[in-house]
């Protein structure tokens, strides 16, 4: 079974950030000037020409894609199109901005409108995150980064049209823009993690009783993600996180790095905590290991940047569906864990015996609405 990374939908607050990052990274060019006009480099850099950057100690691999980032960005702009800024939780809302596509010509404007149609089509009713097929797209794409075409994969014919009808468009005009961005994050995230997170990578291990991966985990840096900004699929175990979106900056960009690769441990940290409400004889409230990875990535970090405030505390997501218990069992019966007070099944036992389904709030629906393609927040 497939994870998303993220369960939870951020809440509208949360776009203040997009539109600070977005606005300087995609809509800064004049009018009618594509992003080969943008200073720096004189032409984007081609598919074949990128090398990926491996973290200390061989933790992450990053990889900023041109297929990958060209299939997420359509999928975008898509949803966008169909469902309009205040009906999709997608972060491309400002893709409705006209001056993003106002250097188009004509013919690329009719090239990127049929892929665009092909994409509300066919891609917009699958999950980034957990359909099966779109998974297969996400995996080959990033595997084909260095093709100059996306024929070397065996994904359907007219998927295949599609991009390679679209590249030309993209490369012109949004590439360079896009992979800068992904660029940008990664050298910033790589050097926190160089510093810290072999220890955070041992200390989230050892919490769980659950060896973190023997390979470099695969990160894929995206302009656009899904609608909460990263997510992860298992078998194999891959990354994807967008490099715009405001929740990823900064420190958050590495605990959002790391709570991404926990997701690595979910079916065995799924397991164990349902253990334990088995043995309780109790029902482990919906949604509780997410909550619990997300606590775990937030305090460990806490520990190493005191000022720093978690992403589940920032973004409310012990608040979403009204979890509002969510917070205080896990600071009372796993913070101890965390901190080295208590045994793994210790800490588990106490919270199947101090917070059950019966004790949570009854979960509500949210009040945002989900976009084409994504399903609601579980």
């Amino acid at each position: 079974m497939n994870w998303a990374a993220h369960a939870f939908r951020p809440r509208p607050a949360r776009r203040l950030g997009w539109i600070a990052v977005a606005v300087a990274c995609l809509l800064c060019l004049p009018s009618g000037t594509s992003a080969s006009a943008w200073p720096g480099p004189a032409r984007a850099r081609n598919p074949q020409d990128f090398v990926p950057v491996s973290s200390a100690d061989n933790l992450f691999e990053f990889h900023s894609g041109f297929w990958i980032n060209l299939h997420l960005f359509l999928y975008e702009q898509a949803a966008i199109a169909t469902a309009g800024p205040r009906g999709t939780p997608h972060e491309a809302e400002l893709a409705t901005d006209a001056s993003m596509a106002a250097g188009l010509s004509e013919d690329e404007a009719k090239a990127w409108s049929d892929a665009l149609v092909y994409y509300r089509a066919r891609m917009l009713r699958h999950d980034l995150a957990s359909d099966d097929d779109m998974i297969k797209i996400k995996n080959r794409l990033e595997d084909i980064e260095g093709a100059t075409t996306a024929d070397r994969t065996d994904l359907d014919p007219k998927l295949i049209a599609a991009l390679d009808e679209a590249a030309p468009v993209y490369r012109t005009h949004w590439w360079l823009l896009h992979d800068k961005s992904n660029q940008t994050w990664i050298n910033a995230v790589v050097a926190l993690v160089d510093d810290h997170g072999a220890a955070l990578a041992q200390q989230i291990s050892t919490a769980f009783e659950t060896p973190w991966p023997d390979h470099p985990m695969r990160v894929d840096v995206v302009a656009y993600a899904n609608y909460a900004g990263s997510y992860t699929t298992l078998h194999p175990s891959r990354i994807t996180v967008s490099s715009i979106d405001g929740g990823n900056q900064d420190i958050a960009g590495f605990e959002v790095l790391y709570h991404a690769a926990s997701e690595a441990l979910k079916e065995t940290v799924s397991t164990d905590i349902q253990h334990a409400y088995e043995r309780a004889k109790k029902d482990p409230p919906p949604g509780v290991t997410e909550m619990m990875l997300w606590f775990t990535s937030g305090y460990l970090v806490q520990q190493i940047f005191p000022s720093y405030t978690p992403y589940a505390t920032r973004f409310a997501l012990y608040e979403e569906d009204s979890r509002t218990g969510y917070h205080a069992a896990l600071q009372r019966d796993w913070q101890p864990r965390l901190d080295g007070r208590v045994t793994l099944e210790m800490a588990l036992g106490q919270l199947a015996a101090d917070f059950s389904a019966g004790a949570a709030p009854e979960k509500k629906p949210s009040p945002a609405p989900a976009g084409p393609g994504e399903t609601p927040p579980k």
